[in-house]
């Protein structure tokens, strides 16, 4: 523990009202693929009953008109998070009919790429926009890839922590700046020891054979004509099989402060990239992509955690973070775990908010080119060979350490944290939550991706077949308890105002597609 981490802590424990602490507001983005009955991609539009996906808050679909992504507000209640997540697929069950959710972050039985639907979103300027992105992301890197799911971890401080925090480390800088740059350490030290997510929350460690279009790599194993594995994976969805691209990973994203992160991003946007460009952006009388840039937009970066700020309609991120700061970090590193009827437990949230407020009070040095090469080295290691016995990673000086007695060190201060976390919520959970996972650590054969494969082999079946059986599973804990009235009635509303406003939009663009999409790229 290094002496910054211990006068941080002793100071926010004596000097600091902990209720501030207990204002931490989260918010989830679970991904799931509609699937039909035959465990294959649904082929239908998204359901006209679930809302507009252009406009509904909460309910709306990602890259595919099959791939549904519900949404929940930044709450600070925990309870009231996980209330709200549970009625959103409550209410999804029962609208979908002859439809299910795939309970895994890797795909079902795909067809041909160009027969993956991308999602449509209308004929609005702003729906004509968000389909063309995502047509570009399947010219870039398949529409296979498109099809993985993930949860998605909204989490931020209040302001009156920030406020107290501020004044607490006697910080110079403007509260706003500081908030950023507070954001942005904490990503820092998620990028330096954020291989410890995907190693316990990674579930992901097989994949239907049809979601490879070359020969598998060397680490997959066949398990049967249908099936690969590797067998110490964690996370097959965080490998360089999924949301990876050699184009992004040539990528030098600075999180050093605000204006480094703004400005790295911006080259991104605005650098083209000849194998892009030969796509072209307007061709034979349709748009493939929005730029040939390396990246169309900003969100087009698949960074395992990101800063973000809630932004207007139409707003661009970068215009955003520069107008008004970072609000809120994203942390995209779960898999969906199939034996969750949500997906994520209320552990695993527990332990994300011990992460991520450690990763607040450790010192955050600098990052340079040399670092990134160490993370991802570190980060590719564990998601294929996680479980390995005695496996090891590049320690911070540079050596090789001993995986699981980095982990458990640094769960030694996690505890701590955790304790202070209790105090603040007048709880037990955050240590009960520390203590689940050092068994986890000690005993590999009880994480979610061990399971899976001794499912698996249990049943002696697919990876298909597997997820099925979960996905089926879930389907009847939602379908069996009635929707109350009061909760039909909200979201049957919110789907009818949705599709409303959608239409309002859709007659109110006063501007060509053409213009529409000039002014849009320019930052």
């Amino acid at each position: 523990m290094n002496q910054i981490f211990k006068d941080r802590l002793s100071k926010l424990s004596s000097k600091m009202d902990l209720k501030y602490l207990a204002e931490i507001r989260r918010g989830f983005e679970k991904e799931c693929l509609r699937v039909d009955e035959q465990k294959n991609l649904s082929e239908k539009p998204h359901p006209k009953a679930l809302g507009s996906s252009l406009t509904h808050p909460y309910i709306t679909t990602d890259y595919g008109e099959a791939l549904l992504e519900l949404i929940t507000p930044p709450l600070d209640d925990f309870k009231a998070s996980f209330k709200f997540l549970t009625d959103l697929h409550h209410f999804t069950y029962h609208i979908l009919d002859k439809e299910f959710l795939w309970a895994s972050s890797m795909p079902c039985r795909l067809p041909e790429d160009k027969e993956i639907a991308i999602a449509q979103y209308g004929s609005s300027n702003l729906g004509q926009l968000k389909h063309i992105y995502r047509r570009g992301l399947g010219y870039r890197y398949g529409r296979r890839m498109q099809t993985i799911a993930g949860i998605h971890y909204n989490f931020s401080f209040s302001d009156s922590f920030w406020e107290n925090y501020h004044a607490l480390l006697q910080s110079r800088e403007p509260l706003k700046q500081f908030i950023s740059d507070q954001y942005l350490g904490i990503i820092r030290n998620c990028l330096r020891f954020g291989w410890l997510l995907p190693l316990l929350f990674g579930a992901s460690p097989g994949l239907n054979k049809t979601f490879l279009q070359h020969e598998p790599p060397d680490f997959l194993e066949s398990w049967d004509n249908e099936t690969l594995v590797s067998p110490y994976a964690t996370s097959l969805r965080l490998s360089d099989l999924g949301y990876h691209n050699k184009t992004q990973s040539t990528l030098n994203i600075s999180y050093n402060s605000l204006a480094e992160f703004l400005e790295t991003m911006h080259s991104a946007v605005h650098t083209p990239v000849p194998e892009y460009t030969r796509i072209g952006v307007f061709k034979n009388g349709q748009y493939n992509q929005l730029s040939d840039c390396v990246l169309q937009i900003e969100d087009e970066h698949y960074g395992m955690v990101r800063p973000k700020r809630v932004i207007l309609r139409g707003e661009r991120l970068m215009h955003a973070l520069t107008e008004r700061g970072i609000e809120y970090i994203e942390v995209r590193a779960l898999d969906i775990d199939p034996f969750l009827p949500l997906g994520i437990d209320e552990t695993s949230v527990y332990f994300l908010d011990i992460f991520l407020t450690t990763c607040l009070l450790l010192e955050s040095p600098l990052l340079d080119k040399n670092d990134k090469v160490k993370f991802q080295e570190n980060h590719a290691r564990v998601v294929k060979w996680g479980r390995k016995p005695n496996l090891t990673l590049i320690s911070e000086e540079g050596n090789e350490r001993l995986m699981k007695e980095w982990a458990l060190d640094f769960l030694a201060n996690m505890q701590d944290v955790a304790k202070i976390l209790d105090e603040a919520y007048k709880l037990d959970k955050y240590q009960s939550a520390c203590k689940e996972v050092q068994q986890r650590l000690h005993n590999p054969d009880i994480l979610s991706s061990a399971r899976v494969l001794a499912d698996m082999k249990e049943h002696q079946g697919s990876y298909s077949e597997f997820v099925s059986r979960w996905s089926h599973n879930h389907q009847k804990h939602f379908l069996e308890k009635s929707l109350l009235k009061e909760t039909l009635d909200y979201y049957v509303q919110l789907a009818e105002d949705s599709l409303n406003q959608q239409g309002v939009i859709e007659h109110s663009d006063d501007v060509p597609f053409a213009e529409y999409l000039r002014q849009y790229l320019i930052i």
